[in-house]
């Protein structure tokens, strides 16, 4: 390949991440948000890099042609002008070009069903990171929890604080590969979607809803008795539930 060829790969990679990021929210379909500066920042200096391979390549180009041109006004010049990279090196386009044209979605559903069920944490989440106490700030309304603090709260939470409790929940369905009820789960993820984990709750008392779509769900937490550790999947008993859009964010 050629470096007219490389400096447009460069220029067309920097316009996928400035495209993702200032003039959308896809990039929260692969990374956090924390990442959106370095993103920008990365885009730019690649834009800026491919625009320089590729001026530097056209000022070689012209100043070859003039010169082939003086030699062959001088009766020296060999009829061969400089060869080029094969034509086939172009084809390496086109994984460039499908990012504009077909973006790659979000997880969903498919990954959650690939993952199973998680585990119980080996120690007791500190559930301060979410908030002081929730269920005080919400008096006797509905609480509404992020699906990962939910279930750390059902598999950590001795004092049981969410039993009898009105509790509103967000995510998208998930068939239950074995034949009871269904998932309303959520992807989590510590960096980028490479490393996310499922969280999920288990609903046996309504119908299953299209694979993939997004609910927002209103019950209560099924008690369980026992060790909550002992918990494979933590049960959700559903008073409302309505369809919602996709969020902007898909992650936890």
């Amino acid at each position: 390949m050629n470096r007219m060829a490389q400096g447009l790969i460069l220029v067309l990679l920097g316009a996928a991440a400035l495209g993702t990021t200032l003039f959308s929210e896809l990039y929260l379909n692969y990374v956090q948000s924390a990442f959106r500066p370095f993103l920008i920042a990365a885009g730019g200096v690649l834009v800026v890099l491919g625009g320089a391979v590729i001026a530097t390549d056209l000022r070689a180009a012209a100043r070859s042609e003039e010169g082939t041109g003086d030699a062959a006004a001088c009766g020296h010049g060999d009829g061969h002008g400089a060869e080029s990279g094969p034509r086939v090196a172009w084809l390496l386009l086109l994984p460039v070009i499908s990012v504009f044209v077909v973006a790659p979605p979000a997880l969903g559903a498919y990954t959650a069903a690939a993952q199973g069920a998680s585990s119980a944490p080996d120690d007791r989440v500190d559930l301060s990171e979410y908030r002081d106490d929730p269920f005080a700030e919400a008096g006797d309304g509905p609480v509404e929890l992020e699906m990962r603090e939910f279930v750390s709260r059902a598999w950590t939470d001795e004092e049981r604080t969410m039993a009898d409790r009105t509790i509103e929940l967000t995510g998208f369905t998930v068939p239950n590969p074995e034949g009871e009820g269904w998932y309303l789960a959520r992807l989590e993820m510590a960096c980028c979607a490479a490393d996310a984990v499922v969280n999920r709750v288990l609903i046996t008392d309504e119908p299953v809803p299209e694979e993939d779509t997004w609910w927002r769900v209103r019950g209560t937490w099924e008690e369980p008795e026992g060790d909550l550790q002992q918990v494979r999947d933590h049960r959700f008993t559903v008073e409302e539930m309505e369809a919602v859009q996709d969020p902007p964010d898909p992650y936890e």
